[in-house]
Parts: C-alpha cells; structure tokens; sequence
C-alpha cells in the first residue's frame, strides 16, 4: 500500500503522521514550537520554527520496513498569512489570533490582515513579494511551487478577489496562483535546513522527488478525516479549542449578527470541503485550554493526561471534576443550539486529543445522548492529508477515498 507522510501545523506544535493508503497509521510525532510565543498569543514567533519542527518530526517518526513516503501534505491553521520578501526570507507571521476583525462588507477572512499589516508596518509591507498560509509556506520550503490551496472555487470570496482587493486598495500580484487541494504542486528538494550534519538518516527516510500534494487549511482537513462529507454527518474536533461541525445540504438562511440576549448561539456558516455542501460550525473557544490552564495551575501538567481525566471522573469531589463537568455543559450546549436552529446531530466522529480517552468520550455521550465514534486516526487533520494524498496519486474522488480510509476504531453509546 501506500504510504504518506502527513504534517499539520498547529498554533503551538506540530503533528505528524505516517499513514498507509488504507486507513492505519504506522508512526506518530507531536513537536512543540522551540520559538517563544508572541505577547498576544500562543503562536510561534517566526516561521522557521514550523520547519524546525517538521525536521524534528522527521526525527521522530519510524516507517514500516523502511518504506518511503510516495507523498508528503502538510495543512495548517488559519487564516494566518506569512510575509515572504524578493530574497525569499520570512518575515513574522501575521498569526490568526492576533487580529484584526472582519473588515464591513468583506467575505475574505485574509485581506483583513493583509489591510491592517498595510496601514500598520509600511515598512515591512513594502518588502513583502508574496503572502502564504503556514502550509504553503512550509510547501513551498520544500519544494513546492508558490501557490494558494483553496478547498474548492466556492472558497474564494473567504480568500481573496479582484473585487474585494480593489476595494480595499491591494495588489494581486501579492498572492500566488490558485490551486485546488490535492493537485501536485511540486516534488521534495530537501533543503539544506532539513539535513544538518549528524541528521542523514532524514534524507533516506524523505528522499527528494517525492510528490508534494497540496494541503488544505486544518479545518477542511478535518472534516475529510472524519468523513463528515454527506449531509447530516457531523464531527466534534477537539484541542486547545473545540469546533462542532455539521455537513448541510443546502446553505441555511441564518442572520450573521450577534444572537439576541436569550436567543441560542448561532451556527457559523462556510463552504463544506465538498463543493456544493455546506458546513455548520459551532466553536467552544476555551474547552481544552481551560483543562490545561487548571492542570498548569494545579502542578499536574506533567502528567498524562488521559490518565488525569480518568481520575477526576473518578473522583466526584475532585475540582478537576468541575472543569470536566464544565467542559461537557459546553459540549452539550454547542449541540443544543445546533438543534434549536433546526440542525440535530445524533451522532459525530471525534478528532483530537481528546478523543483518546476512552472514559471520557462515554461521559461525553451519556450527558449529551449523542452516538460518538473514536476514529482509529485520531487526529482527523493528518486523517484528511492521508486521503487527499490516496485519491491525488490513486485517483477517484475525495468523499470516496474517506469512505475507504476512515475507520472507527470504539463507538460509545449513551447509558441511560
């Protein structure tokens, strides 16, 4: 079968994975960012640090017998845009969370950004030649062309436009060419960053040729790693944050505004990965990192955590209990409001860190009723780098491929 080398850049480490054409993963590495954080958030300072780490994934990971990668895809979080100037030097990336709001009257979740870096480093605007997502910009490191993934043609008023970029007074020339994720968009070079003396064996297990297949922003990649692509299907991704997403057939006619006092949270809506579908998205903004500031606070953050969720629930009296119970009421709330605006998810496929924690994704559905399934890959972003890479180099189409590749490993039902 098979074998491809999956990397997804997180806003504080980065995950890679060796997964075979039919589903299962073979090696895994999770490599926190070396670079200390920027004062507004938890980001990496400057965009060497994504490279350093893939090279330490590299390190990290073991292939069966030896085997060689046929493909490496890479996605990555966003919307955060990488300044790159004529010389091809990095300059600090305009991370997610630092802003700015949505522009008045702009779909694009990127030209914000772009416009603020405008008006507040001239300086270091002037300099800029091409913008980049994480992705790309590690892509395009290692051998890729320049280039801008879009999910599908449907995204790209969420990207940028000639319409959108007029008004706002930037040039076109700033962003590489569109492609459509999947395509092959180069072959590796293996830099000269990637082999430092005593590193050689990376050279071997990543030889250079290999094809590098566009990946896409970590949200789409999850819901392909799901396989949340029909209508009705639904995901729970879970991290420092946690997103609900709920596949839809047709784009529901709901309000952007903020909801009325009293009045459920409401759905973000988007593009689904599939063209033609839509996605409905409910964000739970703290959820994990508010386990993980209590666990910092307490002194157990050394610990693993699996083994610590384990004995809270366990422990009805212990105040780790109450953060768990908290984290659950979000969970529960997020799949109520879903509901209330007429979109009922019974069942989801969990991703993320959290989902390895068997007790806990029980808890999770005897206090919400829901069916959850724990895939076998569960980090669902390298899950849907693995499929975009089957169907770029075996052909077919992406929901087809998952259907193939998505396997669940544990369903957990609700006990009454």
């Amino acid at each position: 079968m098979a074998l491809f080398l999956c990397a997804d850049l997180g806003t504080t480490s980065l995950k890679a994975a060796l997964i075979d054409s039919g589903g299962r993963i073979h090696s895994h590495a999770r490599i926190p960012y070396r670079d200390p954080p920027v004062s507004a958030g938890p980001g990496p300072l400057a965009a060497s640090s994504w490279l350093a780490a893939f090279a330490a994934a590299l390190d990290s990971l073991v292939p069966p017998d030896d085997t060689p990668p046929s493909a490496l895809i890479i996605s990555g979080g966003g919307p955060t845009l990488v300044p790159v100037d004529a010389a091809g030097e990095s300059l600090r990336p305009l991370h997610w969370f630092e802003g700015p709001p949505p522009l008045e009257g702009a779909a694009s979740l990127f030209l914000p950004k772009v416009k603020a870096f405008m008006e507040n480093a001239p300086g270091e605007f002037a300099k800029t030649r091409l913008f980049f997502s994480p992705q790309e910009w590690l892509s395009w490191k290692l051998g890729a062309e320049p280039v801008t993934v879009l999910p599908h043609k449907g995204y790209e008023p969420y990207y940028w436009d000639g319409e959108q970029r007029e008004k706002l007074g930037i040039r076109g020339d700033l962003f590489p060419p569109y492609v459509t994720m999947g395509a092959v968009i180069g072959e590796l070079k293996f830099p000269a960053e990637l082999a430092p003396a005593g590193h050689a064996r990376r050279a071997g297990f990543l030889p250079a040729g290999v094809p590098i297949v566009a990946g896409p922003p970590d949200f789409i990649a999850a819901l392909i790693g799901t396989g949340a692509l029909a209508p009705g299907r639904a995901c729970d991704r879970t991290g420092s944050s946690e997103g609900i997403n709920l596949c839809a057939a047709e784009r529901p006619a709901l309000d952007p505004a903020e909801p009325a006092p009293g009045e459920p949270g409401r759905p973000r809506v988007l593009p689904h990965a599939v063209e033609g579908l839509w996605n409905l998205g409910m964000v739970i903004d703290r959820s994990g990192k508010l386990l993980d500031d209590y666990l910092a606070a307490a002194g157990l953050n050394r610990r693993p955590c699996g083994e610590l969720i384990n004995e809270f629930l366990a422990s009805p009296s212990h105040p780790g209990k109450k953060i768990l119970e908290t984290m659950g009421r979000s969970f529960c709330r997020a799949l109520d409001d879903l509901a209330a605006w007429g979109f009922p998810a019974g069942e989801l496929v969990l991703s993320g860190g959290q989902s390895r924690t068997p007790r806990w994704n029980q808890y999770k559905a005897d206090i919400s009723g829901r069916v959850l399934h724990a895939p076998e890959v569960a980090d669902a972003e390298l899950a849907g780098n693995a499929v975009l890479g089957a169907a770029a180099l075996e052909g077919g189409g992406v929901a087809e491929t998952a259907a193939k590749m998505i396997r669940v490993k544990e369903s957990y039902y609700p006990r009454p």
